[in-house]
């Protein structure tokens, strides 16, 4: 997806979501919870949005990394979302 997509500012009036909504459904889209109409825009916003893109693409490295390394290990009681909190806070600042 990141080959579609696009860097600039002529982009933004394309995009079916903003940058700060698609953010916010990132972890949706990762756990396949979005179907329809939302996940047609975030898809549509993918395509068109370089930066979102590669939060999208490096979420799937990370989570893929944690698993090889894990395995079946479970994860401590709340890890998951002190990570994704951290990911979060990150994203805003920069």
């Amino acid at each position: 997806m990141r080959q579609e997509a696009r860097m600039g500012e002529d982009v933004e009036e394309t995009k079916s979501v903003s940058c700060e909504q698609a953010i916010k459904e990132l972890f949706l889209y990762l756990d396949r919870a979005l179907a329809g109409e939302p996940l047609e825009a975030f898809e549509a916003h993918l395509r068109n949005c370089l930066n979102c893109c590669d939060r999208v693409n490096f979420s799937r490295s990370l989570d893929s990394f944690v698993k090889e390394r894990l395995g079946d290990v479970p994860l401590p009681q709340g890890i998951e979302q002190r990570i994704r909190r951290a990911i979060d806070e990150r994203t805003w600042e920069g």
